[in-house]
Formats: structure tokens, sequence, C-alpha cells
């Protein structure tokens, strides 16, 4: 199971069996280990983000992270629902994709970064609420720091640090510059 950090949600018991189940790794899709964890995951997620649905559990953010066009760039325009849909994954489909995992784990446990890298860019950010487009430069410039100092991938920096942003309270737009800069974006 996924390090808790303080923006883990909060489950229910049964809740808390179901995520135990969940094998979160990336797996080679070609492999025996792949199918395996397909086929393990098959049952517990959809039951999982039913429950967190019926008792909207997971953060408004984290759902728009997921439904809303504005939370995503890149050429293909639309949510990252809408993209799952577009390949013809829809639902509990698309809950169950391997290319899903990473946002059920930022729903389940947010932004994937070192407890330390946290702490540091919180720690620069300062008060969310004065954070403006304007700071999106300077915040994400030292995101970028603290992504080379701890050997964070440029790609896996830019969405984990927009994520981190989203969840600290910030503007989509402010939190989206940071992530683009974190990534290495001029």
């Amino acid at each position: 199971m996924p390090t808790r950090s303080r923006f883990a949600i909060s489950f229910t018991e049964p809740e808390e069996t179901l995520v135990a189940r969940i094998d979160f790794r990336r797996h080679n899709p070609a492999t025996r280990e792949a199918r395996t964890a397909y086929e393990g995951n098959l049952e517990p997620i959809p039951r999982l983000v039913s429950s967190l649905s019926e008792r909207n559990a997971i953060p408004a953010q984290r759902v728009s992270y997921w439904t809303d066009p504005e939370f995503r760039t890149g050429r293909l325009k639309g949510s990252r629902e809408q993209l799952f849909a577009r390949n013809g994954t829809v639902g509990e489909e698309a809950f169950v994709h391997f290319g899903f995992l990473p946002t059920l784990h930022y729903f389940l446990f947010g932004a994937q970064l070192p407890a330390a890298v946290i702490a540091a860019f919180e720690n620069e950010l300062g008060d969310p609420r004065w954070a403006s487009l304007s700071d999106a430069m300077e915040h994400g410039r030292f995101a970028r720091k603290l992504a080379q100092k701890h050997g964070i991938d440029p790609s896996d920096a830019k969405d984990e640090f927009f994520k981190l942003a989203l969840d600290l309270g910030l503007w989509v737009q402010t939190a989206m510059r940071i992530g683009e800069l974190a990534g290495g974006r001029r």
C-alpha cells in the first residue's frame, strides 16, 4: 500500500480493506504480472470508487482533475475522463485500466512526492491564499529545483506539482503553470 501523507483521504474500514488489495505498481503490460495485477484490481477498484463517490469522500479538485477539461493540457482537448471515453473505456472499465491508476492514487493519497519535497514546497509557497498566477513563475522554478535535487523525472514533476498545488488550494491556472515549470517548461 502507498505511503500515507496528510493529503490522504479518510477511509472506512471496508474501504481500507479494498485499498490494501489494489496493486498500484507500474507493470510492463506484456507481462504475466501485469495481467495478474489487472485481474486482482477488477473487483476492489470499482467497489472502492463507488463507496467513495457515495459519500463524496474524494476532494472536489481531485474529481475535477479527472472530469474537467480545464484541468488538462495537451494537443487533444478534453478531460482525462473524456480521453478514456474516446478510446472506448468508460465507467468501471476506465477505473480498472492501468492508465487510471495514477489518477486513483491521486484521488486517495494526493500527489506522489516525497514528504520532504512537499514540506519544502509548502514552506516556499507560504499562505496559498495569497499565491497568484504572477507568483507561479517563482514557485514553479523552485519546484523544478526540488525535482532535480530529488531526482524526480520532469514529466512526473509536472503532474505531481500540479496536483500538489491543487491540493494546497491554488487556482487551476496557477497550479498548472507551477506544474509546467516544475517539469522544465519555461
